[in-house]
């Protein structure tokens, strides 16, 4: 009997090592991509850098019409416009209730 219980044990064990194995083996994948891809993002704020030196006056009205835009986009999409299709309105019962209710009224008739 104990021996029963120690192979239930072991293969407990050995069950939970194989899954906790395959996290940490995943983990380090996505470690290892993760420090690879991060060369792209480097020279992305290289170009940040350079360009936060000093602005001349067409700068500033080009950033200012970029900010005007923005907000404008922001309040455009707050207002909550309607979709191309809108939304249908949310049913009080679910397709499945129409259905079962339908058969019962079929199968029982109207009633009075």
């Amino acid at each position: 009997m104990s021996s029963d219980i120690m192979l239930t044990i072991q293969i407990t064990a050995i069950g939970m090592g194989l899954v906790f194995g395959a996290i940490l083996l995943l983990w380090g994948v996505m470690a290892l991509l993760v420090r690879l891809s991060s060369g792209a993002e480097d020279q992305d704020e290289e170009v940040i850098l350079i360009s936060a030196g000093e602005k001349s006056e067409a700068d500033y009205k080009r950033l200012a019409a970029i900010a005007a835009v923005a907000a404008a986009l922001a309040k455009k999409s707050a207002l909550g416009e309607p979709h191309l299709f809108p939304l249908p309105p949310t049913a009080t019962v679910s397709a499945w209730q129409s259905v079962l209710r339908t058969r019962m009224l079929n199968k029982r008739g109207m009633g009075k």
